[in-house]
């Protein structure tokens, strides 16, 4: 008897100290870490001029004491490694404003710091709203040299290329119709914090559709972490989903950088995705670098 209770003490013992080192890496390491998702997107509509472009994502920094502008930096000096031609943010830049002691103009600073050569855009997510984010987020992103898209388009003629940027749904003045504005003879890129609005925007002339909003689960925990996803980021979660639509729409949820709630990341660490358009159904892929 006296064996077997050692035994079991021996075996909570090494439990308990499992379940620390598990702690301390989704504390302290994970949300350190910084990926690369390079994905190259298939499409009918794709012409030769746009298989040359080079598209770079991210999304939800949250800036906070958990995701500093010393963490941003190195996102920065990654995108500009990638030479892109277009970047999009896809939206809450900050975890609450009305708790950030941090320096917004700093922000701006190094999103200032990030180079695109046909422009950088972005649009708005729940947390660019809430806490009085609203009467400042558009200055910030626009003194770094980003557009801010809210129910509106822009058309980059000489590309093809057409970018509608959708206002956040949950606090904001988000319109799913306003994906009407895509044109038939462009190859049409949707920005949308909230991947679930996907389902209302089938029929619209959507190529591509680029959200962030659930971290990709953050704390990826089998049967536990679906639970905690946010409104309109329950259906699609992360990563690369195709649509057997007339368009055969391809949505991408990136992971995002920083954290909210809890500074913790599990099997799911922060991400900047690299996309190539391509008309070879053969060449589209998926795969992850440091």
């Amino acid at each position: 008897m006296i064996r077997f209770l050692k035994a079991v003490l021996r075996l909570i013992v090494l439990l308990c100290l499992a379940g620390l080192l598990l702690f301390a890496y989704a504390r302290y390491v994970e949300p350190h870490l910084l990926i690369t998702e390079e994905v190259s997107i298939y499409s009918t509509h794709v012409t030769p001029e746009q298989k040359e472009l080079n598209i770079v994502v991210f999304a939800d920094t949250h800036f906070s004491d958990n995701y500093t502008i010393k963490d941003f930096e190195r996102a920065v000096g990654k995108i500009n490694d990638m030479e892109p031609d277009l970047v999009f943010f896809l939206g809450d830049l900050i975890d609450h404003y009305d708790r950030y002691e941090g320096s917004t103009e700093a922000i701006s600073e190094k999103l200032s710091e990030i180079r695109a050569s046909y422009g950088k855009f972005a649009v708005f997510g729940n947390h660019d709203y809430g806490g009085g984010a609203e009467r400042h987020y558009k200055d910030i992103m626009t003194a770094g040299g980003f557009q801010v898209l809210v129910n509106q388009r822009s058309d980059l003629k000489d590309l093809g290329v057409t970018i509608v940027g959708i206002d956040d749904v949950i606090i904001g003045y988000g319109d799913p119709t306003a994906a009407s504005q895509c044109r038939p003879e462009s190859f049409n890129i949707v920005l949308a914090h909230e991947p679930d609005l996907v389902t209302e925007m089938t029929d619209y002339d959507i190529d591509l559709m680029l959200s962030g909003h659930t971290h990709g689960g953050q704390v990826r925990i089998p049967y536990l972490s679906d639970a905690y996803l946010p409104p309109y980021g329950q259906q699609y979660e992360r990563g690369i989903y195709r649509f057997e639509n007339e368009r055969q729409t391809t949505l991408y949820v990136n992971s995002g950088l920083g954290t909210t709630y809890l500074p913790l990341r599990f099997r799911c660490p922060p991400e900047l995705t690299e996309f190539s358009l391509t008309d070879d159904p053969d060449a589209s892929s998926a795969s992850e670098s440091e």
